[in-house]
């Protein structure tokens, strides 16, 4: 599965153009629509009844006009939502390289000094759940506090 950064990414792009597009599609609708005004309206003792299956060209644009407004809108509220998680997704990254480089860089570290003590340095010890005492062998054990 892809990582989120490039997904929200290629959303954002999706939703930008489609912006972009629903907007000059608006506009020049918009300009047509005042460029070419419809003819004056006659009286309606004049107009013939309409049919219900007829179908104007003005009503054609207005519904193009209209559906256009509509996905310029969504496709706005669609690019205001995916930009923070574009952000929050690339900040995640970054962390996540930072982090993993500061391993590398450690274990390099730890590299070179085994290499010029000539020793691996120990694992770190697992801490002791607080029930559990350690034993203590035949080794000397340590004095605590500011005895020497």
């Amino acid at each position: 599965m892809d990582s989120p950064a490039p997904v929200h990414n290629s959303y954002q792009r999706f939703f930008a153009w489609t912006f972009v597009l629903a907007m000059v599609l608006v506009f020049a609708l918009v300009w047509i629509e005042l460029a070419f005004p419809p003819s004056p309206a006659l009286p309606l003792t004049a107009v013939p009844a309409a049919g219900a299956g007829e179908f104007d060209l003005h009503d054609l644009q207005l519904l193009l006009t209209v559906t256009a407004l509509i996905a310029a809108f969504a496709s706005l509220a669609g690019l205001v939502v995916t930009t923070p998680l574009a952000r929050i997704a690339r900040r995640r990254a970054q962390v996540r390289a930072a982090v993993e480089l500061a391993l590398k860089r450690q274990d390099h570290i730890n590299w070179l000094a085994a290499e010029h003590t000539g020793a691996w340095p120990a694992p770190a010890r697992r801490p002791q759940s607080p029930g559990r005492h350690r034993r203590h062998g035949t080794s000397a054990r340590r004095v605590q506090g500011n005895a020497h």
